[in-house]
C-alpha cells in the first residue's frame, strides 16, 4: 500500500486524503499466523511540513481467529487508528519514525505494526461463549453434556467444602 508524495513535497503544509484497499498475505506474529479474511481498508490523511511527512488513517480488517474457549474458528474485526511520522531515508538520526525514499510512502510496515498492537493475547468469539466442557472436551455451545454437573467429583471440590464450612455467618 502506498501513497504518491509528488504533490505534497511541492506544497508543503498542505493535507492530502487518501483511501485505500489491499489483500495481504498471511504474517507470522508470536507464535501465530494472522491470516488476513479480508482486504485492508485504510482511510487517512497526510502533510509534509518540509522535513517530514505526518500520515494518520484509520483501519479496518477482519483477520481469522480461534476462539480461546471453544476453540473454535471465527471472523474478528480489527479496527483501529494511527499516526505515524515518515522521514527520508538519509535521515538516519531519528529512530522514532518510518523511513521513505523517492516518491512514495510505503504504508504496509505501519499498518501490521499497528496491527500487532491492536491484536488481543486472547480472542472469545463471543461474550457468551460456553467453551469446552473440561470433563469430556464436547463444545458445551453445540452440545448439553452431564459432566459439568458433577463438580463434587472434581480435585477441588474438597476446597470449596473446607470453604464453605469456613464461612461466617
Amino acid at each position: 500500500m502506498e501513497l504518491y508524495i509528488n504533490e505534497a513535497l511541492k506544497r508543503a503544509g498542505e493535507e492530502f486524503s487518501f483511501e485505500a484497499t489491499e489483500s495481504i498475505e498471511p504474517q507470522q506474529y508470536s507464535g501465530r499466523m494472522v491470516q488476513f479474511e479480508t482486504p485492508v481498508k485504510v482511510k487517512g490523511t497526510y502533510t509534509f511540513d518540509g522535513k517530514a511527512f505526518s500520515v494518520t488513517g484509520e483501519v479496518a480488517v477482519s483477520v481469522l481467529s480461534t476462539c480461546a474457549r471453544c476453540d473454535e474458528p471465527f471472523m474478528e474485526e480489527i479496527k483501529f487508528s494511527f499516526e505515524e511520522r515518515f522521514v527520508r531515508q538519509a535521515f538516519e538520526d531519528d529512530e522514532e519514525s518510518y523511513r521513505y525514499s523517492g516518491d512514495t510512502i510505503s504504508l504496509n510496515e505501519v499498518i501490521i505494526d499497528n496491527l500487532f498492537l491492536q491484536l488481543p493475547l486472547v480472542s472469545v468469539c463471543k461474550e457468551d461463549c460456553q467453551g469446552l466442557c473440561p470433563v469430556c472436551g464436547v463444545n458445551r455451545n453445540v452440545e448439553q453434556c452431564n459432566c459439568c454437573n458433577a463438580t463434587k467429583n472434581n480435585a477441588f471440590s474438597a476446597l470449596l467444602d473446607w470453604q464453605n464450612e469456613y464461612k461466617e455467618v
